[in-house]
């Protein structure tokens, strides 16, 4: 029998979401992934009186406001509300009025994630805890909603009672996945990890209605942590998280997160049809047009430092010279991905941020 548990998102750790987990397609004894539909009264995410630390789990929340310059210097603020205003695109932030931060996100990784955090829907909870009794038994097991043919489906009701457009009222999520692997990726030389995956993409439409849609067609995203730290309950202390957003009209960005041996948050911005960011105002700055095809803003945060690589035209990988091997490629150091420090177009220093 399916039914919908509806409750508000705002917020979201303080609404009963209790028996909610749906039973359609039924779990086995090494997969617990069962069906999960809900209805929200806002997809909204936004700070609250008995909820006041909503927006600090938010993927963005210590960039955004990290890569503000420590100094005044005209040019690097402006680039930095560039890049601000090229994230909310993709994550529907709405900025504070100092520009600084956000006072709201819409988007269906923050969403997830927080419900996920809650602890109240009943199906996601039986995996947490499947994961971690096979944790404690130190066997490998697996969530996978996708392997049972497990739908996931998040429903607005503001939305569809003003009859916004379809994306914005139903978001689905093909493939929600933890994984606990205590021998590690074969080759990797990580043991004792627990991985999970979020995958949304949105629905498909008629073209008529094409362009009233959302700018967010798909999200991928993966989360690393320490099985010896994972939490059944609220957020588990993450090592090494990575999201993919693709957007109809804007390209795509890619954001990368290492909490445990860098400290470093890097943003990819790729395959813009438009221009980003005014890199040209910059002396360092020497590509022919200001369109490049990759960009890489990393924030190192133990250094309070900012820095920008970019590259037109360059693949990530090119053949290596000193093999007689075709097949045999090495990391194109042209590449804005894989520039050395002494390559950035531009550094500035930034303010500090608590908590990285």
């Amino acid at each position: 029998m399916r039914h919908s548990c509806m409750f508000a998102a705002i917020p979201v750790i303080a609404v009963a979401l209790g028996g909610c987990g749906l039973e359609d397609t039924g779990s086995s004894v090494l997969n617990p992934a069962t069906d999960v539909d809900l209805t929200f009264s806002s997809f909204d995410l936004e700070n609250t009186q008995k909820a006041p630390d909503n927006l600090e789990h938010t993927r963005f929340w210590h960039f955004y406001r990290g890569i503000q310059p420590s100094g005044d210097n005209a040019d690097d603020l402006a680039t930095t509300g560039e890049i601000r205003s090229h994230i909310d695109i993709f994550i529907r932030a709405t900025p504070t009025e100092s520009g600084t931060g956000y006072s709201r996100v819409r988007n269906p990784l923050d969403l997830m994630n927080q419900v996920l955090a809650s602890g109240e829907v009943t199906n996601f909870q039986e995996g947490k805890r499947y994961i971690s009794q096979r944790i404690a038994d130190g066997a490998a097991g697996t969530y996978n909603s996708r392997g049972n043919g497990a739908q996931i489906r998040f429903t607005d009701q503001s939305a569809v009672l003003a009859d916004l457009p379809l994306n914005d009222q139903v978001w689905i999520y093909p493939t929600l996945d933890w994984r606990y692997l205590p021998d590690g990726p074969e080759g990797s030389g990580l043991t004792e990890k627990v991985y999970r995956t979020i995958q949304y993409v949105s629905r498909s439409v008629d073209e008529t209605v094409k362009a009233d849609q959302p700018q967010l067609v798909s999200v991928l995203a993966g989360s690393r942590f320490d099985a010896n730290s994972f939490m059944e309950l609220g957020y588990s202390p993450t090592e090494f998280a990575t999201a993919d957003y693709l957007s109809r009209s804007y390209g795509s960005i890619e954001f990368r997160q290492d909490f445990i041996k860098e400290n470093t948050d890097t943003l990819f911005i790729k395959s813009a049809d438009t221009e980003v960011l005014g890199l040209d105002r910059y002396p360092g700055y020497s590509l022919s047009d200001n369109s490049p095809d990759c960009l890489r803003v990393e924030l190192e945060y133990d250094m309070n430092v900012v820095k920008i690589f970019a590259s037109n035209g360059e693949p990530t990988r090119i053949d290596d010279p000193n093999s007689a091997d075709e097949q045999d490629t090495i990391a194109n150091p042209a590449n804005c991905t894989n520039q050395e420090d002494s390559a950035a177009v531009t550094s500035w220093a930034t303010v500090a941020i608590a908590g990285r």
